[in-house]
């Protein structure tokens, strides 16, 4: 039994952030000359998924790659890291930082687990020495393909991709889990410490 070992799971959109940041990175690249072509293609796939025609993971792949298909990583994460400086630290919640801070200074393992991007949050979960469990994406000669290495990181995946990382999960007594969303409720069901819709600030 990892008795003494205490697990930790923060989603990240809606729950350490107020609000999804891959829309608003796509507003903040859209205002800094990201083609208005790319986001308008995207609207007859987000019309297909409001429909309930296609389901969540294959909308936002294809809505990813109509958007970032063929660009360069390097210029895509030289595009967050300035996003990450000028427009993210307000969406940040302060007081979910302060939980996380909390956390770290007691010893126990902290981890993002989002459905977010890789490249969205590198910085962050490195900046902050969190593990970072998450959506990857394929990337191939140095470009984007659109394409998703693993299914997208929400509600059961969740639980699927944390015991990938932590096979021996069932040996720990204390897990906390911070969610906002029904794709957290899978994740939030197997923890001992349960926070829903926790932090406001």
């Amino acid at each position: 039994m990892n008795e003494n070992k205490t697990l930790v799971f923060f989603d990240f959109d809606g729950t350490i952030t107020k609000k999804d940041v891959f829309v608003d990175f796509v507003k903040y690249r859209l205002k800094n000359g990201l083609p208005i072509f790319k986001a308008i293609s995207c609207i007859p796939v987000l019309l297909l998924y409001f429909l309930r025609i296609i389901n969540n993971q294959s909308a936002k792949e294809r809505v990813f790659s109509k958007l970032f298909r063929k660009e360069l990583v390097i210029d895509f994460s030289a595009w967050v890291t300035r996003y990450s400086i000028t427009s993210l630290p307000g969406l940040i919640r302060k007081d979910a930082l302060q939980q996380i801070e909390s956390h770290k200074n007691q010893g126990h393992i902290v981890n993002i687990v989002s459905a977010n991007f890789d490249l969205l949050l590198n910085d962050f979960a490195t900046n902050y020495d969190l593990n970072l469990i998450c959506t990857p994406l394929i990337k191939e000669n140095g470009l984007i393909t659109g394409r998703f290495a693993k299914p997208n990181c929400y509600g059961n995946e969740k639980v699927i991709r944390v015991r990938e990382c932590f096979p021996d999960l069932d040996t720990y007594q204390v897990i906390y889990t911070y969610g906002d969303s029904n794709g957290d409720k899978p994740l939030l069901a197997i923890s001992t410490h349960k926070f829903y819709r926790h932090f406001k600030g």
